[in-house]
């Protein structure tokens, strides 16, 4: 099918804006995927809030011309590119889809926040916890002083009223 030029300007106008518009973009080589894994993997990424998006080679490179980063030595043979707001999310449906098919499918590299990202950054993403596992951590670790505190704040009255009820059995085991 052949595209014509206008057609290939929107295109690479569209992965600039895409580009730009996510701080996180990974990009996977993958060598014969059937079907119905590619439909497969843009399900997982979806339910992820990560877009995939297979590309053409010449007009991923054109979209980063001028670009400082070496990101176009990426873009050869068949691959695909993941957009993500979130870094950790993007590394880790990367990860696991690659361990799968560990020679048909595996990261190049990527830019998070205009820097570079090689494979092993990647794999390093995918092992730290999610977005929404940090965040509850950090309301964890926030709330655990102010339920310590009330602890505290219950525990002179819990004692008395252990002390009443053991002195109330008590007078009632005497009678």
């Amino acid at each position: 099918m052949q595209v014509n030029r206008s057609e290939k300007k929107l295109f690479v106008e569209k992965f600039s804006e895409s580009c730009g518009s996510y701080p996180c973009m990974i990009v996977v080589r993958q060598v014969g995927l059937s079907a119905s894994a590619v439909s497969l993997l843009r399900k997982n990424a979806r339910a992820a809030g990560v877009v995939f998006q297979v590309v053409k080679n010449n007009l991923a490179k054109r979209a980063f011309e001028g670009d400082s980063s070496d990101i176009r030595e990426c873009f050869k043979g068949p691959l695909g590119v993941f957009f993500s707001q979130d870094p950790v999310a993007a590394s880790k449906i990367v990860d696991d889809f690659s361990k799968k098919r560990e020679a048909n499918f595996y990261p190049l590299g990527g830019i998070l926040n205009n820097k570079s990202l090689s494979r092993v950054d990647i794999g390093r993403l995918a092992t730290l916890p999610s977005l929404d596992q940090l965040r509850g951590r950090i309301m964890g670790v926030i709330m655990a002083p102010a339920s310590n505190l009330v602890g505290t704040i219950n525990a002179p009255a819990q004692s008395l009223v252990r002390v009443v009820s053991a002195k109330n059995k008590k007078q009632e085991q005497g009678e």
